[in-house]
């Protein structure tokens, strides 16, 4: 089953050139890393996201059963810390990104951003690696739905854990794709913590805003999905050499596909069905 999804070999000699672009600052928690080691260690280690999954799951298990006699932690102060530390994470990843995301476009081409990956010592790659470790973090969201007795949907769990894997299997062989995943879920997710750091101390918010933050996030899915069959497109009608196996496509297409007809089966009972209008802000609490 894993040879299905087997991330390429880095050494392929068939590799496209990467993007070098330099960025005009660079902090010092940007460079440094030894990002040899780092992608050796992905490479042979990525599949433990899986076991990390199930852990993941049974964590959540155990804790439901613990709390099921037992009244709701509050955690307001703790939650707010929480999302909030995600949104401004979220917010300098999207504003770090976004300087190397439209070099690619705009001066190297949409083939190239697709397919090509960036130089692993740049500031993006490091911001690749972040972002990667924060798949771990954001686990944490459903220990709080659990605390807080708060219904755990399918798409909550199903999300978080199928983003870490998808996440390190693509790290694993760089993908050049993964440069549009990045700064795509960067965008969703600087809105989506913001909302729920804001929501957490209290504050009402109309409910416009709670469905525009899942239409953003539907509509990253969908455009997951035609990147992903644009790649497809260049591999196989184009010369051009892109940076993505069919191993990750699969799993591309397995998870994007996926997502977006839960996220928008989600956006159509919570947002647009007239009987569950009044509980637009605590369907939104459920999935994240």
């Amino acid at each position: 089953m894993l040879d299905f999804f087997a991330p390429a070999s880095l050494n392929n000699t068939e590799l496209p050139p990467r993007i070098d672009y330099r960025f005009g600052v660079e902090f010092a928690f940007e460079r440094g890393v030894d990002h040899e080691w780092v992608t050796s260690v992905i490479r042979h280690y990525w599949w433990h996201t899986l076991t990390v999954s199930a852990v993941y799951f049974a964590v959540v298990k155990s804790i439901e059963r613990a709390m099921r006699d037992r009244k709701p932690f509050e955690l307001r102060p703790l939650l707010f810390s929480w999302n909030g530390t995600l949104a401004l994470f979220s917010i300098l990843g999207l504003v770090r990104t976004s300087e190397e995301f439209f070099y690619a476009v705009v001066s190297e081409g949409i083939v190239a951003s697709v397919c090509r990956c960036f130089e692993p010592s740049s500031v993006g790659a490091h911001w690749y690696l972040f972002f990667a470790l924060s798949k771990f973090a954001e686990l944490g969201d459903t220990v709080f739905l659990a605390l807080r007795k708060r219904p755990l949907t399918f798409l909550h769990c199903y999300h978080h854990a199928s983003v870490l894997v998808y996440t390190f299997h693509s790290g694993a062989e760089q993908i050049g794709a993964g440069r549009w995943f990045i700064w795509m879920n960067f965008v969703a997710h600087s809105l989506m913590y913001t909302y729920f750091a804001i929501t957490s101390l209290g504050v009402r918010v109309h409910r416009k805003i709670a469905a525009t933050v899942t239409l953003v996030q539907t509509v990253q899915m969908l455009a997951g999905v035609g990147i992903s069959l644009f790649v497809v497109y260049i591999k196989t009608q184009t010369k051009h050499k892109c940076q993505q196996s069919f191993g990750n496509l699969n799993l591309a297409f397995a998870i994007y596909l996926s997502f977006a007809f839960l996220f928008m089966r989600f956006f159509v009972r919570s947002y647009l069905s007239s009987a569950n209008k009044t509980k637009v802000l605590s369907a939104a609490k459920k999935m994240n």
